[in-house]
Order: C-alpha cells, then structure tokens, then sequence
C-alpha cells in the first residue's frame, strides 16, 4: 500500500511504552536504590503524605504497598516522582553525593522527556528538547544497573563472595608477616579486604546487567514518530 511503511506501522504508545514500560521499570530499580541507601521509608512516607491538587489524584498507600498500577496511577507517578525523589534525597553523606545526584538526574530527564512527548503542537525546537532530555537520561542509568541483574546473575554473587574470601583468608595465611601482626592490624587489614570483596561483586552485578530491552529502544522513536505525524 501506498504511504505505508513498516516503520510507521507501530506507533509510540505513551501509555505502555513510556508509563507501564519505562517508568515503572525504573521505580523497581529505584526502590532497591533506596533501600541499599536506607531511604526507602523516607521516601513511602513522603510518598503517602503529597496532597491532592487539580491533575494528581493523592495516593493514600505508601509507594512500597502498591501492588498494582493502573494507568491512571503510574500518570501520577509522573507527576510527582521529581519532587518526591527530591525531598528523600536530601543530605547525602560524603560517599552516597555521587550516586545519589545521578540517580535523580535520571529519574527528572525521564519525567521531562516524558511531559514534552505530549505536546499537542511540537516545534524542530520542543524535538531537540525532548532527544536532549533522552540522551541525559542515559548518561546516568547504569547507577541503576547492579538493580537489574537477572536470577541467575543475583544467585552468582555469594558463591563470588565465598571464593573471594577464601582467596583472602589463603593470601593472609600464607603471608608470613601476617601472624606477626597486632590485632588492631588484623582488622584493619580484613576490614579493607571486605571492602574490596564488596566492591568487586557489585562490579560484577553492574557488568553482568544493561538496559538493552525493546521499551528502552522504543524511546529513540518518539521524535521520529512526531516530524512525520505532527505528535504522539
């Protein structure tokens, strides 16, 4: 058929692609984010305290209880995620500044990608925004990526762990100034070898993960999609 094109068959659906897809992919990782900085119940309880006003419809449960999102739902989600992640993330410690500014970075070019693709008229200008906001989406996401191990990658970190240690505790035996050490030594020493073990396995989490799924490409298409048609 003439002006058909397989390409233009699919359409970018904001619904299920963007709401039910992306968005709510990435609050699955973000609440494990939370709890592996101890601020998942700041953030349930700011979650269940957001007043209602004209376009939000307040949600009476804490984030953690939702058990099923409708559309109307993961809409509100969007709408207050910004502001609700801003408030729990306030006040990092020295270590947590780094990932917890990328984490919000992006989470906000996801939401502002997301308010821009529903405009009823775009311009070459608002399209630019919008492929702007995508790419600064992406920079930050791999913060996430330890969060979207699968099964089989979780179940490989403890027998990681063992061996790493066992590793550890053959290199102390065999050293022979080891047992020469004081206690205070000792520690210190096992000490900083846990925290290179705990290093080692969330690299390995991060390196075993990605977000090479088909809602994640869809996203290149959504300004396509609106030079052809006009919007989504």
């Amino acid at each position: 058929m003439k002006c058909i094109s397989p390409m233009t068959i699919i359409v970018p659906d904001i619904l299920h692609t963007v709401y039910l897809g992306i968005l709510k992919h990435l609050m699955d990782r973000v609440t494990s984010f939370l709890e592996q900085h101890s601020r998942i119940d700041k953030f349930n309880q700011l979650w269940a305290i957001m007043p209602p006003y004209p376009g939000f419809a307040r949600l009476n449960k804490p984030y953690s209880q939702v058990t099923q999102w409708s559309g109307k739902e993961i809409k509100a989600l969007g709408c207050v995620i910004v502001r609700v992640s801003m408030a729990t993330l306030l006040n990092p410690s020295a270590s947590q500044r780094i990932p917890l500014t990328e984490a919000l970075l992006c989470g906000k070019n996801l939401v502002y990608f997301h308010i821009m693709e529903q405009y009823r008229n775009h311009t070459e200008a608002t399209i630019e925004y919008m492929e702007n906001y995508l790419e600064e989406f992406h920079h930050p996401k791999d913060v996430f990526s330890r969060f979207r191990a699968s099964e089989s990658t979780k179940k490989v970190p403890e027998a990681l762990k063992r061996q790493l240690t066992m590793d550890k505790q053959e290199e102390w035996e065999s050293d022979a100034a080891w047992n020469n050490l004081f206690a205070a030594a000792k520690r210190s020493r096992v000490d900083e070898d846990k925290t290179q073990i705990e290093s080692d396995i969330a690299q390995h989490l991060v390196d075993e993960s990605d977000f090479n799924f088909v809602k994640m490409h869809l996203l290149n298409h959504f300004s396509d999609h609106i030079r052809q048609l006009g919007n989504v």
